[in-house]
């Protein structure tokens, strides 16, 4: 009973939010910092239901109505509580109502092609990207030295940043914002990413969250980025397609609006002919959030990496079976081998765009 208590409390609250955040929109004029342009400061977040690529069914269906949208987020709610997790959410403020995520009238994050989906990749890409997983595959699960690259299980830089995906929690963002810089500080890693607005040219050193330059265009920030490291993967996140590998002409353009006291438009197009058959774009509203952001600690005071090569050690001397990791994502008894080789399969059928989450 307190059960059904507690989530006929929560639909109400989501039904609240949306009667506003659903409505109609009317004209808004933002607030301006000293030098004239729009007033982005603050704590945000991109936490979202919604869907990376439209589903098939709903394949000419771009938009929802207002109650679909209501019970498509009630739906994913409630989906999203069966994660393995090694903390309370409630505890961390990482629950839908807490974090200020909010239904969504889109059928899909990806908006452009029509279709919601993200379009193939060359013949080109498809051999790079299989060849890197049967590389990766053969290498196994682990790092094998300390040059191995890996941004993410070292806490390097953890790649749902930018460009943006969807994540089951982090997805905040504190941005502070001056004449000639904007930066954004995201509770994931607690990642910085530093933004210019003064003109400069873009620097020639490859950095894992790419090289940005912003300008204003009217009322919108328009940021500009280039030179991302070949050693990272962009997607392959649960709730996103498989990854694939960032090339040497990877081009971001994002543009921040603020459109509401508590909504940012935040869209993306990606473009990369090294890797897909055209351009496509991505709409991840940014809402307004209760600061401050928690610290993201990571690696439990820093032992993983130690701990991982010592493995790696014990497992070439045969002391050691390699790791099962298995993982309660979508199907609880496969491994994370098997979820890339069916991600794989699925994604050489589809061209590379891969099975919506």
């Amino acid at each position: 009973m307190a059960s059904i208590r507690r989530n006929n409390a929560f639909s109400c609250l989501l039904l609240a939010v949306c009667a506003v955040s659903l409505g109609a929109q009317s004209r808004y004029k933002a607030p301006r910092t000293p030098d004239g342009h729009p007033d982005l400061q603050g704590y945000w977040t991109n936490l979202t239901y919604t869907p990376f690529e439209r589903p098939k069914e709903l394949a000419s269906k771009p938009f929802y109505t207002e109650k679909e949208a209501i019970d498509a987020f009630n739906k994913a709610v409630e989906g999203s509580e069966n994660q393995v997790v090694h903390y309370v959410n409630t505890d961390f403020g990482a629950t839908p109502v807490q974090t200020g995520a909010q239904p969504n009238l889109r059928t899909s994050l990806v908006i452009d092609p029509p279709d919601g989906r993200i379009p193939p990749m060359t013949p080109e890409a498809q051999k790079r990207e299989a060849a890197r997983i049967a590389a990766q595959r053969a290498g196994g699960p682990l790092a094998r030295t300390w040059r191995d690259d890996r941004g993410t299980v070292w806490c390097v830089f953890h790649d749902r940043a930018v460009p943006a995906v969807t994540a089951p929690y982090g997805s905040n963002y504190q941005i502070v914002q001056s004449k000639d810089y904007i930066v954004m500080i995201y509770e994931w890693n607690s990642e910085r990413r530093v933004i210019s607005l003064n003109g400069q040219p873009h620097g020639a050193v490859p950095l894992y969250a790419g090289d940005s330059r912003g300008h204003w265009e009217g009322d919108t920030l328009v940021v500009d980025t280039v030179h991302f490291n070949p050693k990272r993967t962009f997607m392959g996140s649960p709730g996103t397609p498989p990854a694939v590998s960032v090339t040497p002409t990877f081009h971001l353009t994002e543009r921040f609006t603020r459109t509401a006291d508590d909504t940012i438009t935040h869209t993306y197009t990606v473009e990369d002919p090294a890797t897909w058959t055209r351009p496509w774009t991505v709409e991840m509203p940014l809402h307004r959030m209760k600061g401050p952001m928690l610290e993201y600690a990571c690696n439990e005071n820093n032992v993983d990496a130690f701990t991982t090569l010592r493995n790696a050690r014990l497992q070439e001397a045969g002391k050691l079976a390699p790791p099962d990791r298995v993982r309660n994502v979508e199907d609880p008894k496969a491994t994370v081998i098997q979820r890339e080789e069916n991600e794989a399969g699925g994604a050489g059928k589809a061209g590379g765009a891969g099975k919506a989450k």
